[in-house]
């Protein structure tokens, strides 16, 4: 945690940003990371008013890469713009069981933003994509990645939850799990303790009946695409947030 405070620090200051809100992405927050796992630290920040008024084209990310840390950050009018459009690895920072750093009601406000914003048809799409790259990876392979088997079964379980809750989706797998079956579960969370064991290059048997049972799922998710709901795209609840951070944090 302090070492994360550190870095973010540093970076405020040499890019000349405020950061909002910073929290832990990746294996590590989902629930099954493994002992040579990274730190995927995504954060929000603001640059001062004066830098949003120029016409020019502007970088609106920052990255950070050294040994462990991977550390991205997005601009706030360019989070505002994808929560828009519902961005499921945006929404998804607000659920992460590892944070960092927020300023004094940033999270709670953003929450509720995303609250108005949240399209079940997009979150679903994003997942069910996922999913489907993963699964044509693994096809009829004897052996896989476990991070990679991982992936597949959390996109799964997100579209399952979409599908059957509509609702913001939780980040971490205990979570996505309260949904399934409890032989399911049991399976997933031995599969848990075992990625805590081994390495993020560790190949994995495919058990012929748990990959039945992955295949029921996809099955499932297959035929229940359709009429999940849509979101708000009025620009005005957003306009207003970014309005007020401007005057709250953008002239510090």
């Amino acid at each position: 945690m302090e070492d994360v405070r550190k870095i973010l620090n540093d970076i405020e200051e040499t890019k000349n940003i405020r950061v909002l809100y910073a929290c832990e992405t990746g294996s590590r927050a989902w629930g099954f990371p493994s002992p040579d796992s990274d730190y995927d630290v995504r954060f929000i920040y603001m640059h001062e008013r004066d830098w949003y008024l120029s016409l020019s084209d502007r970088k609106d990310t920052t990255e950070y890469m050294d040994g462990d840390w991977d550390i991205t950050g997005w601009d706030l009018k360019k989070c505002l713009q994808l929560l828009k459009k519902s961005n499921a690895p945006l929404i998804e920072r607000f659920q992460s069981p590892i944070e960092y750093f927020s300023v004094n009601g940033f999270k709670e406000e953003f929450k509720e933003l995303i609250r108005t914003y949240y399209s079940p048809t997009g979150v679903f799409f994003h997942h069910y994509k996922l999913a489907e790259n993963f699964r044509e990876e693994m096809k009829e392979k004897k052996e896989v990645r476990l991070k990679s088997l991982f992936y597949l079964i959390r996109s799964l379980l997100s579209c399952n939850w979409v599908i059957k809750n509509k609702s913001v989706l939780p980040m971490d797998m205990e979570g996505l799990m309260i949904l399934i079956d409890d032989k399911l579960r049991d399976e997933l969370r031995n599969l848990v303790q075992l990625k805590a064991a081994v390495g993020e290059k560790y190949l994995h048997p495919m058990d012929k009946d748990f990959n039945n049972r992955l295949e029921e799922y996809w099955q499932m998710i297959e035929s229940s695409k359709t009429n999940l709901g849509v979101n708000n795209t009025d620009l005005k609840p957003a306009d207003k947030f970014f309005l007020k951070m401007l005057n709250q944090y953008a002239n510090d």
